[in-house]
């Protein structure tokens, strides 16, 4: 049967998730590369003539999107408006730098070197300004004003990570389909309608949220209430023609700057479930992403990887001027690219658009890359960072 098929292959990817990251966590190894190899080499696994990790489009598409609102909702809720410090200015400034550079050094270098067309060029660019320290901040040791800078530079660009790409191809859907003699005003103003449905719904949905928790809070239902209020807000938004990602971004920033006593319990449950995504997410995409083992390739996109680099220490030495040179290299390869950058891969392998394997190929090695150099560097921490 189809269904059991389909339970026993997410059981065991389950299973298969859980023990690689274990073993990771022994070796201090980021889990991340084992698990992309596992879905490799699962998806190069054959059983009785048919892929073993084989799903329906529907049911990647669904998981993308659950995994997609989780996130989203996980990264902004930690966003403080109030505790806006030194620190986070810094790092705020830092992420604006980078997308700067990004959209305009990068993207240029991916248009020529990978004959991208210069809306994929941008959607490239706005991927790949996502970073998650988190993932190689457990190997690094003690505290310091740079691994500081570090944390809130992923709290502060992952929401960027997975709405600027959906807004991207938002734009170029919209242009796709609006004659060239459109008027501005007849261009813009179904574009400004996303904006004001999606964060209508958002608002909306925190209020509700809010007041169903601080009335009845419940040790069962109220950490369930937040997972299906981000779900809700995605889909509603989606529903009266606005941007999902926008509305779970707002319905994050809101939840994450309300007083709620109990905050802690819920977000939880919720990191629970999003870290099960994380295990399905990246297994998945390292078996339905086959990137071309060709010399071209990966001379190609180590290039680019190399100018990434650049970019990012040319945005630090603007940002923060008063670090040493060796900080300055530090927190120009601590770049590990983590799950919201997965989850938006996996969402657009669901989506036809010309060239999107390309930009697929790329994310996945970028994925690879970043994840290694960041390990390499925080096992040189001592050499990099003074104490």
């Amino acid at each position: 049967m189809e269904e059991i098929r389909i339970l026993t292959t997410i059981a065991f990817i389950l299973f298969a998730g859980v023990l690689v990251s274990a073993f990771a966590k022994k070796v201090r190894i980021p889990d991340i590369i084992f698990l992309i190899l596992v879905g490799a080499i699962l998806g190069s696994v054959t059983f009785k003539n048919q892929p073993l990790v084989n799903f329906p489009n529907l049911f990647l598409t669904s998981l993308g999107l659950l995994a997609l609102a989780m996130v989203i909702f996980e990264s902004t809720s930690k966003v403080k408006l109030r505790q806006i410090d030194t620190s986070t200015t810094k790092s705020l400034k830092l992420v604006g730098m980078i997308l700067v550079l990004i959209c305009s050094l990068f993207m240029v270098a991916a248009h020529y070197l990978f004959k991208l067309d210069w809306g994929m060029a941008i959607l490239l660019s706005t991927i790949m300004v996502g970073t998650s320290p988190a993932i190689v901040l457990p190997l690094l040791e003690g505290k310091s004003k740079i691994l500081d800078l570090l944390k809130f530079e992923a709290i502060l660009n992952t929401p960027l990570t997975v709405l600027l790409p959906f807004l991207t191809i938002d734009i170029i859907n919209t242009i796709q389909t609006t004659p060239i003699t459109a008027t501005i005003v007849e261009y813009f103003v179904p574009f400004l309608s996303k904006f004001v449905s999606a964060i209508g719904t958002g608002i909306l949905v925190g209020i509700i949220l809010f007041k169903v928790i601080r009335k009845t809070y419940s040790d069962v239902f109220s950490p369930l209430a937040v997972i299906v209020a981000a779900l809700l807000s995605y889909v509603i938004a989606e529903n009266l023609g606005g941007s999902g990602v926008l509305a779970v971004t707002t319905l994050g920033l809101f939840f994450g700057n309300v007083y709620i006593k109990e905050k802690v319990e819920l977000m939880h449950v919720e990191t629970v479930l999003a870290k099960s995504l994380y295990i399905l997410v990246f297994v998945i995409l390292g078996s339905i992403i086959k990137i071309p083992y060709s010399q071209e390739f990966f001379i190609k996109s180590g290039l680019l990887f190399g100018l990434y680099l650049l970019v990012r220490f040319i945005a630090v030495s603007i940002t923060c001027p008063e670090c040493t040179f060796k900080e300055k290299i530090f927190v120009s390869l601590i770049c590990a690219k983590g799950i919201a950058v997965a989850v938006v891969a996996f969402t657009l392998s669901s989506i036809t658009l010309p060239q999107i394997n390309i930009v697929l190929d790329v994310t996945l090695i970028f994925i690879l890359y970043s994840v290694i150099v960041s390990a390499i560097a925080s096992w040189f921490q001592p050499n990099l960072l003074e104490k």
